[in-house]
């Protein structure tokens, strides 16, 4: 039984995994990640040579939209920062990232209250912030957050100007708790990674963007890739273990189907001569049929209760890989009960059959 709940789970998750819908953008969008630490550059230079690779991505046939971050979705990178929260002077450390305007239309995240970064914001590394709405409802609960402030770890105090809408950045099935949006300014540029959306198919925006990037910089390592590739990043482990624990219940359900059914025959077997007792003397066979059975499923059905609250207590363990089900699903824990009894009550019953259909005058002589 805990394996069964466990593959069921697991499958629950990865056919979730596989349809969830992770509330952003992300087809048609190209990931450009440089190194430019590597390539020798500072941050001066950094700075220079992002503002040309913007104005050449931005003029490349069939692209739509250019952004800049420092961690893209579902990348499963994170940073956080520390910051003083002025009313309590208490800690809070979200997760962060810093982000040109144009990320929050490329990608689909709503400006739900205020406003977007500007351009001059941008330019001079103004001390502004975008908060999540969990950002604004954990530290700001009925007030209007437009305005609060949060003193960075730099002792720099930031200024909230918009609330973005929550989305599944950081943890496919999860909505994003509390995290904050700087703006990309010219001392946040070596770590610049690019969004692109385009219409054309990736195999031809890929040549084209490395052939700008060779333009700028022949040397610099870069890597292009589909922003939907990072989905696969969460979906493959949830596909291995949902193949490796559907395997193992397979297994678990076909010795325990076997194990049965050769129990209850063989306690049918040794119980022929008391079964032609009782019939001789009047038995019904519903009623004998009705005892082997609930001696046989007893074990069974104890067995399944026993399981069903071992997997309630270990099963979230599970949950980073069930992508919004409850590691206590009821249809699993409902369904595979039921599919268990059911092979269970097939494997006592067909023994039992057999058994009734023993003439009782041949199963009293039986030894």
């Amino acid at each position: 039984m805990l394996l069964l709940i466990t593959a069921g789970l697991l499958v629950r998750g990865l056919y979730r995994a596989q349809t969830i819908d992770p509330n952003l953008n992300i087809k048609n969008i190209a990931v450009v990640s440089l190194d430019l630490s590597a390539g020798g550059y500072d941050q001066q230079r950094a700075a220079a040579f992002n503002q040309q690779l913007m104005s050449k991505l931005q003029a490349l046939p069939g692209v739509d939209q250019v952004a800049e971050a420092h961690n893209v979705p579902l990348s499963d990178n994170h940073t956080r920062y520390e910051f003083i929260v002025p009313t309590d002077k208490s800690e809070f450390n979200p997760e962060v990232n810093v982000v040109s305007p144009d990320y929050f239309p490329l990608l689909g995240i709503p400006i739900v209250r205020g406003r977007n970064f500007t351009d001059a914001e941008i330019a001079s590394d103004a001390p502004v912030m975008i908060v999540s709405q969990a950002t604004a409802r954990i530290l700001w609960p009925g007030q209007d957050p437009l305005g609060k402030v949060l003193i960075e770890e730099k002792k720099v105090p930031r200024e909230v100007v918009g609330v973005a809408a929550d989305a599944q950045t950081s943890h496919l099935g999860v909505l994003d708790g509390a995290y904050v949006y700087l703006p990309a300014g010219p001392r946040e540029q070596l770590r610049a990674l690019f969004l692109i959306r385009s219409n054309a198919p990736f195999s031809g925006s890929n040549l084209s963007i490395r052939a700008a990037l060779h333009e700028l910089d022949s040397q610099l390592p870069v890597s292009v890739a589909p922003l939907e590739d990072n989905l696969e990043f969460w979906r493959a482990p949830s596909r291995i273990a949902s193949a490796l624990g559907g395997t193992l219940a397979g297994l678990a359900l076909l010795l325990a189907t076997m194990g049965v059914y050769g129990m209850v025959s063989y306690a049918v077997s040794r119980r022929v001569r008391e079964i032609g007792i009782r019939m001789a003397l009047g038995a019904d066979g519903r009623g004998v049929m009705s005892l082997i059975l609930r001696q046989a499923l007893r074990p069974v059905l104890i067995g399944a209760v026993l399981g069903m609250a071992a997997c309630a207590a270990v099963s979230t363990v599970l949950s980073a890989m069930l992508y919004g089900v409850s590691p206590h699903d009821p249809l699993a824990f409902v369904t595979v009960p039921l599919f268990l009894i059911s092979i269970a009550l097939i494997a006592s019953y067909l023994p039992a059959r057999r058994a009734m259909r023993v003439d009782p005058m041949v199963a009293l002589r039986h030894e």
